[in-house]
């Protein structure tokens, strides 16, 4: 196999859990607030975009689609007056604990069984260990869902 090929899966690999896990305006990142937001109630959409790693404008967009929804409402901050406390509604409540129960939710690795994981896993192990451009800062796993986790290190270019 050449590593053209193996470059190729790996930035498709790369692109879709991208796509899947960080994107902003996608499910999977309105899944993560009500998450946060059932561990942290009352934060500001400040220290949510903080906590999610995205722009104020864009977690002001989820939040906004989220009180659409009835998931979540705003209250004025007491000690900020131009901020807003986001709160869980009891739809909010009820929806995260629907989520979080479902054990059929869609993984990217599903496909793939239990010897299957543990061989990518070593592999991809492997390939971290080995390689010295990477910034082990960057691949710190977040608590929880509490922080996306960065994921600029998919995109780095060998070809150099």
């Amino acid at each position: 196999m050449e590593n053209r090929e193996l470059k190729e899966n790996y930035r498709k690999v790369a692109a879709l859990l991208k796509r899947k896990f960080i994107r902003g305006n996608n499910p999977d990142t309105q899944q993560r607030v009500l998450g946060i937001l059932a561990e942290n109630d009352g934060m500001t959409r400040k220290e949510l975009s903080e906590t999610l790693g995205i722009r104020p404008q864009s977690g002001g967009e989820i939040v906004k689609k989220l009180e659409k929804n009835g998931y979540v409402e705003k209250t004025p901050d007491e000690n900020d007056g131009r901020a807003y406390r986001i709160h869980l509604t009891e739809a909010g409540i009820n929806e995260n604990n629907r989520l979080n129960s479902e054990t059929a939710q869609e993984s990217v690795f599903d496909c793939l069984d239990s010897e299957e994981k543990i061989q990518l896993n070593g592999l991809l192990s492997k390939i971290v260990a080995n390689s010295p451009r990477l910034d082990t800062r960057m691949l710190k796993m977040p608590d929880k869902m509490s922080r996306r986790p960065q994921m600029d290190y998919f995109f780095i270019d060998d070809d150099e």
